[in-house]
């Protein structure tokens, strides 16, 4: 394999561990609220979300427009009246604090940060995912950090990783690679980008059509063998 230089990674459920964050914050909303925070809420949430932040993806919806519909949208399939942005200033306090690391990213950070120039690339609120990196110290391992809403563009849109060539020395996409968990927003957002791309397949989910995965793993210490290699 040739040598990449710098290697671009998404951060939530690939070094931080968004999914548990995201429970956790939807509990104590939900508790504020006077519900049992259930199996089937949290999930009901993530439903609401996931499709809101798909649409943003696609440059359907603008980013405020997540923040601003989906504790009221969720309320509202379960039929309770609440104040939507006393909602999310609830969970945004709650996600602000989390940084809980998935398994093996401290340790293939110490590994790769003297090799290797390491960035963060990732769509989110600029002020929680600093707060995060630095909370989790991921942020001391990062030449750059990127993140959509400082750029104006969201993963996978070209013009996402043309901002975040435009502050990086050198940035020649052959000798990068992306690293994420996303197939829809990293894989795609690399192959739009002309850069490889490794999916960290965490979850053993499918593939999906139209969209080239150069490498797959499954634990983030695979990454650092296949580096070697």
């Amino acid at each position: 394999m040739k040598k990449y230089r710098k290697l671009l990674f998404d951060v939530d459920n690939t070094l931080l561990d968004f999914d548990e964050a995201e429970r956790n914050g939807i509990r104590k909303v939900l508790e504020a609220y006077g519900e049992i925070p259930d199996e089937g809420k949290l999930a009901l949430y993530s439903s609401i979300n996931a499709s809101l932040w798909k649409a943003y993806e696609r440059g359907e919806i603008v980013r405020d427009t997540i923040m601003e519909t989906r504790f009221q949208l969720f309320f509202d399939r379960l039929g309770k009246q609440i104040n939507g942005q006393k909602a999310e200033e609830l969970y945004r306090a709650q996600l602000d604090a989390s940084a809980v690391m998935i398994e093996g990213a401290q340790e293939l950070l110490d590994v790769l940060a003297p090799e290797y120039e390491l960035y963060v690339i990732t769509n989110g609120v600029s002020e929680t995912q600093y707060r995060r990196l630095k909370t989790s110290g991921i942020d001391r391992y990062m030449k750059g950090i990127f993140v959509s809403e400082d750029a104006g563009f969201q993963k996978p849109r070209k013009e996402f990783f043309e901002y975040c060539f435009s502050r990086m020395e050198d940035p020649d996409p052959s000798g990068m690679l992306v690293i994420g968990d996303s197939l829809s927003s990293d894989i795609r957002g690399g192959n739009a980008a002309g850069i490889d791309t490794c999916w960290f397949n965490r979850k053993g989910e499918s593939g999906m059509e139209g969209i080239t995965v150069t490498y797959e793993i499954h634990r983030l210490e695979e990454l650092e063998r296949l580096l070697k290699v």
